[in-house]
C-alpha cells in the first residue's frame, strides 16, 4: 500500500509540474518581451552595447567562453522586433576594440509551446574582461567590454598565483554559511513554486474564461453580419442597391462599402451543377471543357487539311475565265468576248511533291500523338485532384465525428468538475485536447476547400457538387518490375514517338528545300474562243489555244526563269475579222541574288532537326525518371499503408486499455480524449497511403505511356 500511495503521489507530481511547465511556457510564448533597440557605442578602450526590451525578460545570463573566445548574452523571454525576416542572424562585424563582430539571433524552445529567446555572440580575438549595468530586472541592459593586453594578463596571473590560500577556520565558516544559504534556497524556492502554482492556475482560469467570452463575442458578431451579408446578396439581384444598403447594420466590417446612388441592380446567372460520384465523372467533365483537348483537335483537323492540300498538288490546275468587252472607238462602238479554260501541270520539282506530302501525314501523325498526350495529361491531373478530395473529406469527416465525441468528454469533465470528481489538471489537459481537435477540423475544413477548387480547376468547371462522391479507396497491388516499366514506357510514350516523327519530319523539310536546287519543270495549256466586232456587225467568235513550258531553277542565290510558248490568238476583230495569227515565243530570265533566303531556311531546317534530335534524347532522360519516381512512390506508399495498418490497430487496442482503465477508476477523461485523437490521426495516415497509392498507380500508368494499363 504504501508503495502504491507513493506511486500515485509521484504521478501527481509529474502531472503537476508538466501543467507548470506547460503553462509557464504559454505566458513566456505571449508575453515575450520585445527588443526595441541594440546599439554599440566605443569609450575610451572600451566597447559598450546597450539593449533596450518593451519590459523585463524572463532571465538574463552572460557567460564567457575562454576558447574560442567569446562572449555570450542569453535573454530569455524575448524576441527581436525589427529583423527584416525571421530566424535569420543578425551578423554586425566589427573588427576593431579586439571584437571581430556581434550575432544577434533569435531563437525558439522545441516544447509544445515554444519560448522565445534573444542569444546575443560577441566573439572576441585578444583576451578581455566585462563588466554589466542592468537596470528594472534586464530592461535596460549595458555591456562594458575591455580588451587586455597580454602585459596585463600575465599581472592578473601573477597575482592570482602569489595569493595565500584562506585559513582552515575561515573555510569552515564558509561551509556553514553556504549549508546556511542553500537550505534557505530551497525552502524559498518551494514557497515560490507553490505561489507560482496557485497563481498560474487562477490565470488560466481566467484566460479560459476570457477566450470563451471572446470566442461567443466573434459567433454572434459572426452570425449578424452573415445574416446582413445574406439579405445584401439577395436584395441585389432582385431589387436595387438603395434598398438594400439602408438596412445593413452599423458594423466597422461595412465602414467602407459605398453604394452608388443609381446603381442598376445586378442579375447573376445562376451556373449548372455538376454532380460527381466517380472519377469516370470528372474526366468526362474535364473532356468536354478541356480547352487544350479542344485546341489539339483543331490542330489535328488543320494538319488533315493540310495533307489533302499536299494532295491536290500532284493533279493539274484548272482556271476558267469567261470576258464580255463593251467599249467605243473613233468612229462607232463594238463589243466583244471571250472564254478559255487554262490548266498547269508540273512534270518535276526535284522531289518537292513527294516530300511535302510526307512532311503533311507525319504532321498529323505528330497532331494526334500531341492529342493523346494532352488527353493522358488531363486525366492524370484530373485523377490526382480527385483523389485529394476524397483524402480531404474523408479526414474532413473523421474529424467531425472526433469533434462530436470529443464535446461529449469535456461536457463530462466539466459536470465531474462542478461535483469535485475530477481535478484542474484533468479538465486543462481535456480542453487543451479539445482545442487541439477544433484546429485540426479547421485544418481539415481548408484543406477540403482547396482540394475542391483544384478538382475546379483540373475539371475546367464551376460549381461541381460532391456531396454523393464516392469516397472509398481501393488497395491495390502491382505485381511487376523497374525494368519491365522502364520497357513499357519506351514502347508506349506518346513523347518519344512524336519527337520520333518531327525528326522524320525536319529531313523532309530539309529535303523540301533541297528540291529548290533542281530545275522545276511544269507545262501551262490554254483553249478557248474570242473575237471583238463593231456594234453594227454579227459577232463571229474564233479557236483560241497556247502551250507553255515553263523551267525554273535556283543556282548559288540566283534564279534562272525561261519558258517556251506557242499559241494561236485572234486578231482584234475590230480592225480585221477573216485571219488567225500564230506566235512562238522563247523568254529567259536571270535574277542575281534574289533568293538568298533560301540559304536561310536550309539553315532553320538543319538547326530544327538537331533539336528535335536533343529534344529527344532529353525526353528519354526525362521518362526514365518519371517511371522510376512513379514506381518508387508506389513503393513508399505501399509502406506507409502497412505501417498505417498496423498503427490503426496498435491505437484501437490502446483505446480500449484506456476506457478499461477508465471504467476501474485508474485512468481519466483526457486519456481517453488523446487515444482517440490519436487513433484518428492513425486513420487519417491510412487515408493519406491509399489516396497516395492510387495517385502513384495513376502516375505510373502515365509513365508508361497507357491509361488504365494497371488497374
Amino acid at each position: 500500500m504504501p508503495d502504491r500511495w507513493f506511486k500515485k503521489f509521484l504521478l501527481w507530481g509529474i502531472v503537476c509540474g508538466s501543467a507548470v511547465w506547460f503553462s509557464s511556457s504559454i505566458g513566456y510564448a505571449q508575453e515575450a518581451a520585445q527588443l526595441r533597440s541594440f546599439n554599440l557605442d566605443k569609450s575610451d578602450q572600451s566597447f559598450l552595447i546597450n539593449i533596450e526590451h518593451s519590459k523585463s525578460p524572463a532571465d538574463v545570463d552572460i557567460q564567457s567562453i575562454e576558447q574560442p573566445r567569446r562572449l555570450i548574452i542569453t535573454i530569455t523571454g524575448a524576441r527581436v522586433t525589427f529583423k527584416p525576416y525571421e530566424n535569420i542572424p543578425i551578423e554586425i562585424p566589427i573588427n576593431d576594440s579586439g571584437i571581430r563582430r556581434i550575432v544577434v539571433e533569435e531563437r525558439k524552445g522545441y516544447g509544445a509551446v515554444p519560448t522565445r529567446s534573444v542569444v546575443v555572440s560577441v566573439e572576441m580575438t585578444q583576451p578581455y574582461t566585462y563588466s554589466v549595468d542592468s537596470q528594472w530586472s534586464g530592461q535596460y541592459l549595458q555591456v562594458r567590454i575591455t580588451p587586455q593586453s597580454e602585459a596585463e594578463r600575465q599581472l592578473v596571473l601573477s597575482e592570482r598565483e602569489t595569493d595565500m590560500g584562506p585559513s582552515p577556520k575561515i573555510t569552515k565558516i564558509k561551509q556553514f554559511k553556504d549549508a546556511e544559504i542553500s537550505e534557505a534556497k530551497e525552502h524559498f524556492d518551494s514557497f515560490t513554486q507553490q505561489k507560482r502554482i496557485e497563481l498560474i492556475r487562477k490565470e488560466s482560469q481566467s484566460r479560459l474564461t476570457q477566450v470563451r467570452s471572446d470566442a461567443q463575442e466573434r459567433m454572434d458578431s459572426g452570425k449578424t453580419l452573415e445574416a446582413a451579408y445574406k439579405k445584401l446578396k439577395a436584395e441585389t439581384e432582385v431589387s436595387a442597391l438603395q434598398t438594400a444598403s439602408s438596412q445593413i447594420p452599423e458594423t466597422r466590417l461595412y465602414t467602407d462599402i459605398t453604394v452608388p446612388s443609381q446603381a442598376k441592380p445586378m442579375l447573376r446567372r445562376a451556373l449548372p451543377t455538376t454532380n460527381i460520384v466517380r472519377i469516370e465523372d470528372c474526366i468526362n467533365t474535364a473532356l468536354s471543357h478541356y480547352l487544350p483537348v479542344q485546341i489539339a483537335q483543331e490542330q489535328m483537323q488543320l494538319a488533315q487539311l493540310r495533307v489533302r492540300e499536299a494532295r491536290r498538288a500532284f493533279y493539274p490546275g484548272l482556271l476558267a475565265e469567261w470576258n464580255e468587252i463593251d467599249g467605243d472607238t473613233v468612229s462607232e462602238p463594238y463589243r466583244g468576248r471571250s472564254y478559255a479554260v487554262q490548266a498547269e501541270q508540273p512534270f518535276f520539282t526535284g522531289g518537292k511533291l513527294i516530300a511535302t506530302l510526307r512532311k503533311e501525314q507525319l504532321g498529323e501523325v505528330i497532331a494526334r500523338g500531341n492529342l493523346d498526350r494532352i488527353k493522358q495529361d488531363m486525366i492524370v491531373q484530373v485523377t490526382k485532384a480527385y483523389y485529394e478530395l476524397v483524402f480531404a473529406k474523408n479526414s474532413l469527416d473523421g474529424m467531425f465525428r472526433l469533434k462530436e465525441s470529443e464535446a461529449r468528454w469535456l461536457k463530462q469533465v466539466e459536470q465531474e468538475i462542478a461535483v469535485q470528481a475530477a481535478t484542474t489538471t484533468e479538465l486543462l489537459a481535456a480542453q487543451s485536447t479539445y482545442n487541439q481537435v477544433c484546429y485540426q477540423v479547421a485544418y481539415s475544413e481548408q484543406s477540403y476547400a482547396k482540394a475542391r477548387l483544384e478538382l475546379e480547376k483540373a475539371m475546367y468547371t464551376e460549381n461541381i457538387n460532391v456531396d454523393m462522391v464516392n469516397t472509398h479507396l481501393q488497395r491495390k497491388n502491382l505485381d511487376i518490375t523497374l525494368a519491365e516499366c522502364l520497357e513499357l514506357a519506351f514502347q508506349n510514350r506518346v513523347e518519344l514517338k512524336v519527337l520520333d516523327n518531327t525528326i522524320k519530319a525536319a529531313k523532309f523539310t530539309q529535303d523540301i528545300i533541297r528540291s529548290e536546287e533542281m530545275p522545276n519543270v511544269s507545262m501551262v495549256g490554254t483553249y478557248g474562243r474570242s473575237g471583238e466586232a463593231f456594234s453594227e456587225r454579227d459577232l463571229n467568235l474564233a479557236t483560241e489555244w497556247s502551250l507553255m513550258g515553263k523551267v525554273k531553277w535556283f543556282l548559288g542565290g540566283n534564279s534562272i526563269e525561261s519558258y517556251y510558248k506557242k499559241e494561236k490568238i485572234s486578231p482584234y476583230k475590230v480592225v480585221k475579222t477573216d485571219t488567225n495569227v500564230d506566235t512562238q515565243t522563247l523568254n529567259a530570265k536571270f535574277a542575281f541574288w534574289d533568293n538568298l533566303a533560301h540559304f536561310t531556311k536550309q539553315k532553320e531546317a538543319q538547326i530544327s532537326r538537331t533539336q528535335a534530335l536533343k529534344d529527344l534524347e532529353e525526353m528519354k532522360n526525362k521518362i526514365r525518371q518519371e517511371t522510376e519516381e512513379a514506381y518508387f512512390s508506389f513503393k513508399k506508399y505501399k509502406t506507409q499503408l502497412a505501417l498505417a495498418i498496423n498503427e490503426i490497430g496498435y491505437r484501437r487496442k490502446q483505446l480500449e486499455i484506456v476506457k478499461t482503465k477508465r471504467l476501474i477508476n485508474d485512468g481519466t477523461v483526457p486519456d481517453i480524449m488523446d487515444a482517440e485523437l490519436q487513433l484518428e490521426q492513425a486513420n487519417a495516415h491510412l487515408q493519406e497511403a491509399l489516396a497516395g497509392v492510387n495517385v502513384s498507380i495513376v502516375t505510373l500508368n502515365r509513365a508508361v505511356g497507357v491509361i488504365n494499363y494497371f488497374q
